[in-house]
């Protein structure tokens, strides 16, 4: 990618040249002084569409005002990217290096024309730059191939409705989804982590357990405290209200004895075993 900071020193350095102030400038290409500020101190890159003004302003060409030629850059601010994209074959090199300097709209038209390999490492810089029904799609190509470790890279830029419908077809097939339950939307967390204990009961939560709604995690224990008593509550005590855990538990000691809470003692409050030995042996 271009050096932001590189860029910047330039600018200022051709506009110093000319004799002109900041506000001058920024009136001559009808922007706001602070925009220009932002370039020359390397905070962000001048709009695509603003480079050929700025280089006819201070008589260079683009290439020479971004440090680097760059057929990419030069193409696309002489003709529309659809026109440059038919005659020009585009390497991810020359993505990456012109992203910042890119609209959202031409980085999508540029990266589906661009020669890539299945190796999803060399486009993680472009993640932000990309948009979501790009990185939507990058995404479920992930998940279909078991890539998990790239699908959590670009899960953070994908529409909250992707991800739940990939999330939950890798549920229904069994599949582990690792971290992704944190993106989900969380109504979707709560109706799967549901959905998922009817079908197949308590162990089958995993992933999800970190992130559904206490409230559901204590509904989903109470239903399962009546069908198997605390037998299987260890996989989801360390994820649920402390209290609710805490009645549960006193109810099984009513009813079965001090034993019955053993699967999950580490993870109840101290007050109830006091409470225990207090009134069995004090």
């Amino acid at each position: 990618m271009f050096d932001m900071n590189e860029v910047g020193r330039r600018i200022s350095a051709a506009r110093k040249e000319k004799n002109m102030t900041q506000m001058e400038l920024a009136d001559q290409l009808n922007i706001s002084f602070q925009a220009v500020s932002n370039w020359e101190r390397g905070v962000s890159m001048p709009d695509i569409s603003k480079l050929p003004e700025l280089a006819e302003l201070f008589g260079m060409s683009v290439d020479e005002l971004l440090g680097q030629p760059s057929p990419l850059i030069s193409g696309i601010v002489s003709e529309p990217v659809e026109e440059y994209l038919k005659d020009h074959k585009v390497t991810i090199h020359e993505v990456k290096e012109a992203a910042p300097l890119l609209k959202p709209e031409q980085i999508d038209k540029v990266f589906e024309n661009c020669e890539t390999s299945d190796d999803l490492s060399e486009i993680t810089d472009l993640l932000p730059f990309l948009g979501r029904e790009v990185c939507g799609g990058l995404f479920r190509k992930c998940c279909e191939s078991g890539d998990m470790k790239h699908a959590e890279e670009i899960a953070p830029f994908v529409g909250r409705e992707a991800i739940d419908r990939e999330v939950k077809r890798l549920i229904e097939a069994g599949e582990e989804i690792g971290i992704l339950a944190a993106f989900m939307g969380k109504e979707t967390r709560n109706e799967t982590a549901r959905m998922l204990y009817e079908k197949s009961g308590i162990r089958a939560l995993g992933d999800l357990l970190p992130f559904v709604n206490r409230d559901v995690l204590n509904q989903i224990a109470d239903v399962e405290y009546e069908k198997n008593g605390m037998r299987n509550m260890e996989h989801i005590a360390p994820f649920m209200n402390r209290d609710h855990l805490n009645q549960l538990a006193k109810k099984a000691i009513e009813k079965d004895g001090i034993k019955a809470i053993s699967p999950i003692a580490p993870f109840l409050g101290k007050d109830i075993l006091r409470e225990y030995v207090k009134e069995k042996f004090l």
